[in-house]
């Protein structure tokens, strides 16, 4: 066999490969991938929502958690832009878990109306509120020329 066959082989071999690993790599992705949406876009989807998993994110609506006793299963509702969703979830809940609260859930949507979260994240506080009885005069006056006040 020839430099030149010899080559044209090897080449071939390389493009064969890295053809093999493009095409594992992009349906991997496709198959794996969280689409974030807006809750009225879900709604808009129809059945293509049941189709991919979708991230969605909303507020907690005060008073809708809903646990199952002896269970970790629970079913609250969250909003956003005036749109609400029923959401299951199976797992322990974060502490940051509030009425009100940001949360972000990611799972699919079912045929039944409700969202089935695998992942769930509720977003800490995103301002620093003081304790009642704070006083910022006094914390001024116990330290003196140290740039706080």
């Amino acid at each position: 066999m020839s430099m030149a066959a010899k080559r044209l082989k090897i080449a071939f071999s390389f493009a064969v490969v890295a053809g093999l690993l493009a095409w594992l790599t992009v349906s991997g992705f496709d198959q794996n991938m969280q689409y974030y949406v807006k809750i009225k876009e879900i709604k808009a989807m129809g059945s293509q929502a049941q189709t991919r998993g979708l991230r969605v994110k909303g507020f907690l609506v005060p008073g809708s958690l809903v646990r199952t006793p002896n269970s970790l299963q629970v079913r609250f509702v969250i909003e956003d832009e005036g749109e609400q969703m029923e959401v299951h979830y199976a797992r322990e809940l974060p502490d940051t878990f509030r009425d009100g609260s940001e949360v972000l859930v990611e799972g699919k949507y079912r045929p039944e109306g409700y969202f089935e979260a695998q992942t769930l994240m509720a977003k800490c506080p995103s301002k620093y509120e003081a304790a009642d009885g704070y006083d910022a005069d006094m914390v001024r006056d116990m330290h003196p020329g140290d740039g706080t006040n």
